[in-house]
């Protein structure tokens, strides 16, 4: 297996100078946080903005939830709406109770549909622009950012195989040129997470090289990722967000997700930014200006210009 060290030394000590800087202004990090994230490759803020702030994006979830769930009685594929369950268990018990478990449970059910992958939305769009997560970001890679073109949502459902995700580096799902781009990446739950409903545990310190990725890891074979023998030394720490907070990823930090054997649906988004001179790893996929002190009209406002760009 291959490990490739990240010899950018340099750009290290860049972001390291640059963040002391602006963290004087932020109200969010202070510089022990904002070293901890280049040291260890990883950070938890736990109070990164209002939990109301996600009220939005949940309400289209939970409006989602309930389209699908009739969409899926009409069909016959749940015998039960559960509409008095709340967000944290109602797709949870459409799928258990539904007389086709593994059809309900499937990623291409009808359950799931706008509750996966690549979700467009004003309410999404005004998360990935939140100022509070761009502070952030502006503290390592300056005032150009860029709303990285990969980003997913997740409902990581009890005891739910395919959901359990191996050891692995997010670079090992982009292209290569973008080894050298500094990401900042978010994993941004939408509910209280722990290691009972699934959260991610870390290795720290082991964003400074790459390790080549093999396929058909994880209990259901579904990941690509990095086999146990070939992981660093060091011992994985658990890292458990309320809702409300965020944990902080590098692109090389390895990391994974552990089994929800709780009774509860682990709802949680993964989002990244990155300089927009530099390459994404995704080049046929655009993503959009967030931010840009140099160039303020490029900056998208709305879901509009998000999904202009996307045309574009």
């Amino acid at each position: 297996m291959r490990s490739r060290r990240w010899n950018s030394s340099r750009q290290f000590i860049d972001h390291r100078s640059r963040s002391r800087e602006l963290c004087k202004t932020l109200p969010k990090l202070n510089q022990q946080q904002v070293d901890a994230f280049l040291h260890d490759g990883y950070l938890v803020i736990e109070e990164t903005f209002p939990a109301g702030d996600l009220e939005p994006l949940i309400d289209e979830f939970t409006e989602a939830v309930d389209r699908n769930a009739n969409r899926a009685m009409a069909e016959g594929l749940v015998n039960a709406l559960h509409e008095h369950e709340p967000f944290e268990t109602r797709l949870a018990r459409l799928v258990e109770s539904s007389p086709d478990h593994a059809a309900a449970d499937d990623q291409g059910s009808i359950l799931f549909e706008g509750l996966r992958g690549k979700h467009k939305s004003p309410a999404m769009f005004a998360l990935l622009t939140h100022p509070h997560l761009l502070d952030i970001v502006e503290a390592y890679i300056g005032p150009e950012i860029l709303a990285h073109p990969q980003f997913n949502v997740r409902a990581k459902l009890p005891n739910q195989d395919r959901s359990v995700v191996p050891w692995h580096q997010d670079l090992g799902y982009l292209e290569q040129d973008a080894a050298e781009t500094f990401m900042v990446n978010f994993w941004v739950p939408l509910v209280d997470s722990d290691k009972e409903n699934g959260c991610l545990e870390v290795i720290p310190g082991s964003h400074l090289s790459y390790i080549d990725h093999v396929g058909d890891l994880g209990p259901a074979g579904n990941f690509k990722g990095i086999p146990d023998d070939a992981l660093p030394p060091a011992a994985p720490v658990c890292c458990p967000v309320p809702r409300g907070g965020v944990l902080l990823l590098q692109h090389r930090t390895i990391h994974r997700s552990v089994s929800n054997v709780s009774n509860t649906v682990r709802w949680s988004l993964d989002i990244r930014y990155s300089d927009p001179s530099l390459p994404t790893g995704r080049a046929d996929v655009p993503g959009f200006i967030a931010r840009s002190q140099s160039s303020p009209e490029r900056v998208a406002t709305s879901l509009d210009d998000w999904l202009e760009t996307l045309q574009a």
